[in-house]
């Protein structure tokens, strides 16, 4: 006797069938009972019924017909596409009815009725079926009454099942089946998750911006209370100007007492008009250039990856006269933008194989530029013919054993440290003039118009006449190495803004032999970098810069962690200087 109605009912995708009764199975003394997942309904050829529950022998005649249905819960799934809510939302929608047959012979024989018209019933075609029976467009009407919110975030579970069984009541009645409950429900919406995500954003930009509006307020207070305390010294000032208007800031000093001199040229940056201002910070990290903005130094503004052709990148310098930078990297110099980080040009060291370390400064003197590099010596080449290259030095023997800090000179002579001594050149690679030694190697060079500056590894700043060079005068003395000097001039006053290591950067106004505090800072400080409206310096670790303008209060500046941001530690930076009004600001932060 065939077997076939048991292998049938082993397929999971088969929900009913039916067969004759002679075609199932029966042993020699006893029946086959229907399996537990099912039940039957024997229908005889007069069209009487019998339901066979699971566990039991249908005993079905030989002309009988014999229906198998599973007795669990089946699951259909319906999905719309975009549907409109209410709200006018977009809502795609999908959900699992979990519907089954009773086990009585009436429903059983009206599935036999009108699902049965072949030999089995699928799941894909009980599917197809219920969708006949308009259960996406039922599923339709319900997202386009109710709104895309309370569709997506809400619990409207019970409220579905509702809609559903009364939409497709007919359809089920006549298939004798019941919508016992649903599965899974999903309902998404790409446009009120948009939306939310901008209703978010907007809510966060307002708390920054008025977490913003009271530090600002705060330190304008600041600012104020700093006015104010400076009011006695500036009045006396006014006093002693007013007795002689020809009083110089040298003249007038004597008049303060130490600890007023001191607040002053503390403050004197910030009271000061700006003749240049920062409209970039640019750091140096691995093979990138990474533009923060100095209004808001923990904002990326850009972000340039220079190929890898040169090495690792090394250090970085902005000429203002064409704007652009001058990256320094292991064998060579890249010319690139300062706006956008376009690459103009590219000047490669030659013969250079491999070096261990890169170019630690360049410098643009008329058609040429000019860099230093301790391992492979100083090179100069035409700005726009980087094939027309010249050797300047080249380290011998191992002597120079550092080459560093080229920089310019008001005449555009190019000055560059080897050692402890200073060379020169003219703008055309000319030797000029060697100095004599200074106490120590020297790591930075600050020329200010006839006086040329120098930090060295052994803490001195001291300075030589670079009209007629000569012996080397110490101007400060630190404790540890002065790795960058920035020279400014406040009418009669030269304030030299130098590393003071844990002790943040200094002021040094040597002729007065006066030292003031400009920045405080968490770690200490091994570089710093200075326009009139900006301060910003190195953490030694090259972790952090701490950045600090004239708007901020006291001497605390905003600390920065490059490394964290971008994953690699600071090489170089430099302050991309504007001799303009600074562009007027937006709420946030972008350019009006």
């Amino acid at each position: 006797m065939s077997r076939e109605p048991l292998k049938r009912l082993s397929d999971a995708e088969v929900v009913a069938l039916r067969c004759k009764g002679g075609e199932w199975p029966r042993g020699l003394r006893s029946g086959t009972p229907i399996p537990d997942t099912w039940m039957g309904l024997v229908v005889g050829a007069g069209g009487q019924r019998r339901f066979v529950p699971a566990g039991e022998d249908p005993r079905a005649g030989r002309d009988d017909t014999l229906v198998l249905v599973r007795n669990r819960a089946i699951t259909v799934p319906v999905d719309v596409a975009d549907t409109p809510a209410c709200d006018g939302h977009a809502v795609r929608g999908s959900v699992e009815l979990l519907v089954r047959w009773p086990a009585r012979d009436d429903d059983l024989a009206a599935l036999y009725q009108t699902l049965l018209s072949d030999d089995e019933l699928t799941l894909e075609r009980l599917t197809e079926a219920i969708g006949r029976a308009d259960a996406p467009a039922a599923l339709r009407r319900f997202v386009q009454a109710h709104a895309a919110e309370q569709l997506v975030h809400g619990d409207v579970r019970a409220d579905l099942l509702e809609h559903l069984r009364s939409e497709l009541k007919r359809f089920l009645f006549s298939a004798g089946l019941i919508l016992e409950r649903l599965g899974e429900l999903e309902f998404a919406s790409k446009s009120l998750t948009h939306t939310n995500a901008l209703q978010r954003a907007t809510a966060r930009r307002v708390r920054e911006l008025e977490a913003r509006g009271v530090v600002e307020q705060a330190a304008l207070a600041v600012t104020h209370r700093r006015l104010d305390s400076l009011g006695d010294v500036l009045d006396k000032l006014k006093a002693a100007a007013e007795a002689d208007a020809g009083l110089q800031w040298r003249d007038l000093l004597p008049t303060l007492t130490p600890s007023e001199r001191g607040r002053l040229l503390e403050n004197l940056w910030r009271l000061m008009p700006d003749r240049t201002m920062a409209a970039a910070l640019v750091v140096v990290v691995g093979f990138e250039c990474v533009w923060l903005d100095p209004a808001q130094p923990e904002r990326i503004v850009r972000r340039s990856t220079l190929p890898d052709e040169l090495g690792g990148l090394r250090s970085v310098t902005h000429t203002a006269g064409d704007n652009t930078l001058l990256v320094g990297a292991a064998s060579g110099v890249w010319r690139i933008s300062a706006e956008s980080g376009e690459i103009r040009a590219k000047y490669v060291i030659p013969d250079s194989q491999s070096p261990r370390t890169g170019v630690n400064a360049s410098a643009v003197s008329g058609e040429r530029l000019f860099a230093t590099h301790s391992q492979l010596g100083a090179w100069s080449w035409k700005l726009d013919d980087p094939d027309d290259v010249l050797l300047l030095l080249q380290p011998a023997g191992g002597v120079p054993r550092t080459i560093r800090a080229v920089t310019l000179d008001d005449q555009g002579h190019v000055l560059l440290a080897a050692d402890d001594r200073v060379h020169a050149f003219s703008p055309d690679a000319e030797p000029l003039w060697q100095s004599r030694p200074t106490d120590g190697v020297i790591h930075c060079l600050a020329p200010l118009e006839n006086t040329l500056y120098a930090g060295t590894a052994s803490g001195a700043l001291q300075c030589c006449d670079l009209v007629d060079p000569g012996d080397w005068a110490e101007a400060h003395r630190t404790l540890s190495a002065i790795e960058s000097i920035s020279a400014r001039r406040w009418d009669d006053l030269v304030e030299l803004v130098i590393p003071a290591g844990p002790q943040g950067v200094h002021g040094v106004y040597a002729e007065e032999g006066i030292v003031s505090r400009l920045l405080d800072t968490p770690t200490p400080v091994r570089r710093v970098w200075a326009c009139d409206d900006t301060l910003a310096a190195l953490s030694e670790h090259r972790d952090k810069l701490i950045v600090l303008n004239g708007a901020m209060p006291e001497r605390t500046g905003v600390e920065v962690p490059v490394a964290r941001l971008v994953g690699r530690s600071i090489q170089d930076a430099c302050i991309v200087e504007s001799h303009e009004a600074p562009e007027p600001r937006s709420d946030d932060g972008d350019p009006a």
